[in-house]
C-alpha cells in the first residue's frame, strides 16, 4: 500500500467515527487540512506503530483539531444567523472532543491526553489574545507567530509526546507556509509579515531544521510542493 492509500485510509476510519446522521442533515462534514494530515502521518510513521494504534492515534490527533475547527465556525456569518445551526456547531465539536478522549482511553496513553489537551488550552489562548489585540497590531510579526503557534501547537505537543522533539521547528514552519500558501491570503500580510514568512519558507528549503523521514522521499521539494503533491506522491 503507498502512501496515498495508507493516508486515505486513515482518513476514511476518522470520518466513519465522526459520522452522525442528524447533525450531517444540517451542517457540512468536516474537511481536514491536507497539510495537518500529513504532519500527523509523518509523525506516526516515525514510531512503527501497528495499524490499530496508528489509526487510533491518527484519529485523536484529527478529532481534537476537528473540534477547534468546528468552535471557529461559529464565526462564520451563514451559522451566526442561523440558532440551530449554531448550536450544532457546538455540539458537534464536543462530541469530536469525546470521541478524542475515548480512543486515547483506549490506547491508555496518557502523556498524549495530557499534551493534547494541553495545547487545546493554548491554542484557546492564543486566539483569545488575537481578538483582543488592537487591529493596528494586525500586521506585526507577533501576530503571525501567534496565528503560527494557533496552527502548529497541536502537532509540536504531539511530536513532544512521541519523543520527536527535533522535528517542532520543521513543524511550526510548514504549518505556517501552508496556511499561506495561497497568494490572496498572502497579501493580506504586512510586509514585516511576509519578510518573516520567506524566511521560514528559506529555512525550509534549506534544511536549516531536521526534516521527517516521509519528506526525504524522492523527488520531493518542500519549496514547489503543493498538499495536493504532498497527498497524492508515493512513499
Amino acid at each position: 500500500m503507498n502512501t496515498m492509500e495508507q493516508i486515505q485510509r486513515l482518513k476514511q476510519h476518522t470520518l466513519l467515527l465522526m459520522q452522525h446522521s442528524y447533525v450531517e442533515r444540517y451542517i457540512q462534514p468536516p474537511v481536514f487540512s491536507e497539510s495537518k494530515v500529513f504532519i500527523t502521518y509523518c509523525l506516526l510513521r516515525e514510531l512503527e506503530l501497528n495499524e490499530a494504534v496508528e489509526a487510533e492515534y491518527f484519529s485523536s490527533i484529527l478529532l481534537i483539531q476537528s473540534a477547534l475547527d468546528r468552535h471557529d465556525d461559529i464565526l462564520e456569518n451563514h451559522i451566526t444567523a442561523n440558532k440551530k445551526n449554531r448550536q450544532l456547531v457546538v455540539l458537534s465539536g464536543d462530541y469530536f472532543s469525546s470521541l478524542y478522549y475515548l480512543l486515547l482511553a483506549r490506547c491508555e496513553n496518557l502523556d498524549l491526553i495530557s499534551k493534547l489537551s494541553s495545547a487545546v488550552q493554548s491554542i484557546n489562548e492564543h486566539k483569545a489574545n488575537l481578538h483582543k489585540q488592537d487591529k493596528l497590531l494586525n500586521g506585526s510579526v507577533e501576530y503571525l507567530k501567534n496565528v503560527q503557534r494557533i496552527e502548529s501547537l497541536l502537532f509540536t505537543k504531539a511530536a513532544e509526546s512521541f519523543g520527536l522533539h527535533t522535528y517542532i521547528p520543521f513543524i511550526e514552519r510548514y504549518l505556517l507556509v501552508s496556511r499561506y500558501r495561497n497568494t490572496e491570503m498572502r497579501r493580506q500580510l504586512s510586509e514585516e509579515q511576509l519578510n518573516y514568512l520567506k524566511t521560514c519558507e528559506k529555512e525550509l528549503k534549506h534544511k536549516d531544521v531536521e526534516i521527517p523521514l516521509m519528506f526525504h522521499r524522492e523527488g520531493y521539494s518542500i519549496e514547489t510542493g503543493s498538499e495536493n503533491d504532498l497527498m497524492l506522491g508515493e512513499g
